[in-house]
């Protein structure tokens, strides 16, 4: 249980470490996330603009973001993307795409298309729609400017987020094995003590002696008639003897 308490107590300073680092982060990252203070460009209604785009960043492919506020049942938007006559390539927004809206009373706004440039250029964005401004966002630029500003806390928000949670569930998976060892019910073993070579002869011996006592306990009388008679039958025969000498040394 002993590690299990130091891993808890380390992966509970480094969430910590980067929850406060996050809140820091996201104060200061909070007007780079905000498509009304950092954006390409904002196009009205029915109106177009020209705008420099690059195709490439420091992460490969670039894509630009086209934005609008969320407003109940809006209609979609109608927009293009064109360089030199030829309409840039999109791809409808993905789940990585979420809507952003900093605060409870701030508008929210809702990714509708993502373009992505072949080659850098001039390129002009037009809104065809009849109602409501639209966005254009570069978020590679804008997540640059944030490492930028910030690095150290992002670096500590980073390393507490990638080590810490992962310290959490060892430490959790070491509690829960400690706990099971320590519930489990001792096993009582009851063992016979072990024979020493004195009681291994002693018990030989004893059952021995007990077979011979069996055997030689007489029945009652038994032995004193058996004496009796061979005593009287070696008598007999030793005066018989004596009498047949003294008959054969007399002639």
């Amino acid at each position: 249980m002993g590690w299990a308490k130091t891993i808890s107590v380390i992966s509970f300073f480094l969430l910590l470490t980067a929850t406060v680092a996050w809140s820091s982060v996201s104060e200061e990252s909070e007007k780079y996330l905000d498509p009304e203070q950092f954006n390409v460009a904002v196009v009205a209604p029915g109106d177009s603009i020209s705008v420099n785009l690059s195709s490439t960043s420091i992460v490969g492919q670039r894509e630009y973001l086209v934005m609008r506020i969320v407003e109940g049942d809006s209609p979609m938007p109608d927009v293009r993307l064109i360089l030199d006559s030829d309409d840039c390539e999109w791809i409808e927004p993905g789940f990585l795409h979420v809507d952003r809206q900093l605060e409870s009373d701030s508008p929210q706004f809702r990714t509708v298309r993502v373009f992505v440039p072949e080659e850098s250029g001039t390129y002009v964005l037009y809104n065809d729609a009849e109602e409501g401004d639209l966005w254009l966002v570069d978020d590679i630029k804008a997540q640059t400017m944030i490492l930028e500003n910030s690095p150290v806390t992002l670096l500590v928000m980073v390393t507490g987020c990638c080590i810490g949670g992962p310290f959490g569930i060892i430490g959790l998976i070491l509690a829960l094995i400690g706990w099971r060892r320590n519930s489990a019910p001792a096993a009582v073993n009851i063992q016979a003590p072990l024979m020493t070579t004195d009681d291994i002869y002693k018990a030989l011996h004893k059952e021995q002696d007990m077979e011979l006592t069996e055997e030689l306990v007489p029945g009652p009388f038994t032995g004193m008639q058996e004496k009796t008679d061979l005593g009287k039958g070696v008598e007999s025969g030793n005066q018989e003897e004596g009498v047949n000498w003294e008959n054969w040394d007399n002639g």
